[in-house]
């Protein structure tokens, strides 16, 4: 492994835990973003299909670990991956507008979290008290506004 596959692993690992102390706390009418995916998305331009799909496979393990859900967020973030791999490939030479990364993020965690809500739905992770519509729409609409305000504040 890498100097700067590690370098990347503990970032990803450091952005779980800013979802687990920060973002848990910061709810909008019980929506709440997710950083990893938005740091996936970013990897995605960086590495090949392969080391892509391991990094989601693995922080995606240890976000389920976190949060006790074992094995959702896994395998929706490298399914997401796996299916969104090739647009966000391409798009990489070219310089995005703002409305752009929010349309990309926000339909990158639309299919995430369609795939994680069918999956605890067939495992029945949610049992009372459970907004599908806020849980879908809500949170892929504040982790495209989050993943915005990221894109601002980056710089050149």
């Amino acid at each position: 492994m890498s100097a700067e596959t590690l370098k990347d692993f503990l970032v990803g690992v450091c952005f779980i835990l800013i979802e687990v102390l920060i973002f848990q706390h910061l709810s909008l009418f019980g929506a709440t973003p997710d950083p990893l995916l938005i740091y996936l998305l970013w990897l995605a331009m960086r590495y090949e299909r392969i080391k892509l799909l391991l990094f989601a496979a693995i922080l995606g393990l240890l976000q389920d670990a976190l949060f006790d859900f074992w094995g959702l967020n896994m395998f929706s973030k490298t399914l997401m991956c796996f299916l969104i791999f090739n647009f966000i490939s391409r798009q990489k030479e070219s310089r995005m507008l703002l409305w752009q990364i929010f349309v990309i993020i926000g339909a990158a965690s639309l299919i995430h979290n369609i795939i994680f809500l069918g999956l605890g739905t067939f495992i029945q992770a949610y049992n009372t008290g459970f907004a599908p519509i806020i849980f879908v729409v809500g949170n892929s609409l504040y982790t495209a506004a989050l993943g915005s305000m990221l894109f601002i504040f980056k710089g050149e």
